[in-house]
Parts: C-alpha cells; sequence; structure tokens
C-alpha cells in the first residue's frame, strides 16, 4: 500500500520531538500509518539542526535519514515536474520549501500532515 499522506517538518518535529504533542488525533494516527517524508524536508529539518535553530535531531548510524527510515517512513520522490509546478504556483506561501512540499502533494495526490493552513488556500487536503 502507498502513502497516502506526506508529513512536513512541524508534523515531525510535533510528532517526533514533542513529548507532550500539539496534534489532533487525527493527525496522530495519520502519522502512525504510512507516511511519506520529502527530501526537501530532511534537508530543512537538518539544516536547521545543524544551525542551532532545533535540538539535534534522532538519529541512526548518525543520520536522521535512517532514522526516519526505521521508523517507517518513507522517501516521497523530488521530481522535474515537481520543481516545475513548485515555480508555477500562486504566491499564496512564501517559503520555497513548503512550495516544493506542496507541488511534490499536488502532483502526488497526497495530503499534507501540517499545522500550516496557507497550504490550504493550494487545494491540497491536509490533516493536523
Amino acid at each position: 500500500m502507498s502513502p497516502r499522506h506526506v508529513a512536513d517538518a512541524c508534523a515531525l518535529i510535533d510528532f517526533l520531538l514533542n513529548p507532550v504533542g500539539a496534534m489532533t488525533p487525527a493527525g496522530n494516527a495519520a502519522m502512525a500509518g504510512e507516511v511519506s517524508v520529502s527530501p526537501i524536508t530532511v534537508w530543512e529539518l537538518t539544516r536547521k539542526a545543524s544551525l542551532g535553530k532545533l535540538p539535534p535531531l534522532p538519529a541512526v548510524r548518525g543520520s536522521f535519514a535512517d532514522y526516519l527510515a526505521g521508523k517507517g517512513f518513507q522517501p516521497l520522490p523530488l521530481t522535474w515536474a515537481d520543481a516545475d509546478r513548485a515555480n508555477t504556483l500562486p504566491p499564496i506561501h512564501k517559503d520555497p520549501m513548503d512550495r516544493m512540499l506542496i507541488a511534490q502533494a499536488l502532483n502526488a495526490d497526497l495530503a499534507i500532515i501540517t499545522i500550516d493552513r496557507l497550504i490550504e488556500g493550494y487545494g491540497v487536503r491536509t490533516v493536523w
């Protein structure tokens, strides 16, 4: 079965790093299922952690990517069509990483697990 959801950075932070968690039961249920993670999101989180903007990320063999794989998350392929679509989206959201994730979700027909309400302006299904 293919994942029906892709987790954004906020969802991964809340689910993996926040012991109390702010996510709704629906969001937690989605995170407990088959979930994809974009390379863009891994890059965003590892970059912020390396700059000290986030606490150290959990890792297996020194790799956050290996940790995610061990937790059952699946990589969401990043394609040329995703990059092309991200640049044609209307300027509702200014963050280029979120715009790429939106394009990936639209192209793969996935819902995004996110608290970011701007994403809904693109017609993407969201859950939190």
